[in-house]
């Protein structure tokens, strides 16, 4: 998906831009994709595949019925480098691929040209396992957890391009056993957003928060002229931790308290990547797949 670099629309959540319509090889819709659209991608991707290794011999043992993906901003599954034309799997094809196989896969998207492209690119084979949707994700969740039961464990990937989902929905998925990756719009979000987001009564930044209170961090006094220095990656961060605090409050238990920031080729912050899980089992399996960096070689951290 292509992050933009603009401004948000308060009412809608979404990235303000002209429509590029991309086509891939195949002559369906594909994303525009930028370097952090990869490295985030890998990241789901080694996360899934650690997660069903570890947890597929449990399935067989009893104690989990299924195991499942949710993806409620799924896209049409191909992501596109416009300048170069490289194509490559986006999150529900790496999802479908992943080893042993999740029993249930339920893929959503706003734009319903989105899913009828999806669903092109998904093999005969895979179809039976899979649940398409087109609609608003705060609306289709509500559909896709009537099918979890109590004795499923499921991974969720939520990658908004902005503020379109409501923390509601972050909220119904914690009452679940779901583990959550989820993409923070903390850089071009936040910094750029913020100021005209405070000089609305009920901004849509609300919903995306969980209330008002985000009002009153740092970053959004420095918006609204308290003081006159612009926040230093460190304010920024504070609202990273703040929300991460809310989402944890919703019922999960286990959280990243180090999430993994993305910059763009400037190398400005423009994203975070939050996990959150309902099991010390599934934090663990994160903080190892993040001492490997999307290259593959090995971090400090």
């Amino acid at each position: 998906m292509e992050r933009n670099a603009g401004t948000f629309n308060l009412q809608s959540g979404r990235v303000l831009r002209r429509p590029v319509k991309l086509l891939g090889s195949d002559g369906l819709p594909a994303r525009r994709a930028r370097i952090w659209t990869r490295e985030k991608l890998r990241y789901l991707q080694k996360y899934a595949q650690a997660f069903m290794t570890a947890m597929a011999p449990k399935r067989s043992q009893g104690k989990w019925e299924h195991l499942d993906y949710i993806d409620l901003l799924s896209g049409p599954g191909l992501s596109i480098v416009r300048e170069t034309k490289e194509e490559f799997d986006g999150s529900p094809l790496i999802a479908l691929k992943i080893k042993p196989a999740f029993d249930h896969l339920y893929f959503a998207d706003l734009n319903a040209k989105n899913i009828t492209a999806l669903k092109s690119r998904v093999s005969a084979k895979d179809a039976d396992r899979v649940t398409f949707s087109a609609g608003d994700c705060n609306i289709v969740v509500d559909e896709v957890l009537k099918q979890i039961s109590s004795r499923t464990l499921g991974l969720a990937f939520i990658d908004p391009e902005g503020f379109e989902v409501d923390f509601e929905t972050l909220t119904k998925l914690a009452k679940k056993r779901i583990d959550l990756l989820y993409l923070f719009a903390s850089g071009i979000g936040v910094r750029r957003n913020l100021k005209n987001a405070l000089s609305v009564a009920n901004s849509r930044l609300d919903k995306w928060w969980g209330g008002k209170d985000w009002r009153d961090l740092p970053a959004a006094r420095w918006a609204a002229g308290k003081f006159s220095e612009e926040p230093s990656e460190k304010v920024l961060q504070s609202f990273v931790s703040a929300f991460r605090k809310k989402v944890a409050s919703a019922g999960f238990q286990f959280q990243d308290e180090e999430a993994l920031p993305f910059t763009n080729t400037k190398n400005a912050q423009i994203y975070h990547l939050l996990f959150f899980s309902h099991d010390q089992a599934g934090l663990t399996i994160w903080n190892n797949i993040k001492k490997i960096a999307p290259g593959g070689q090995r971090t400090l951290l």
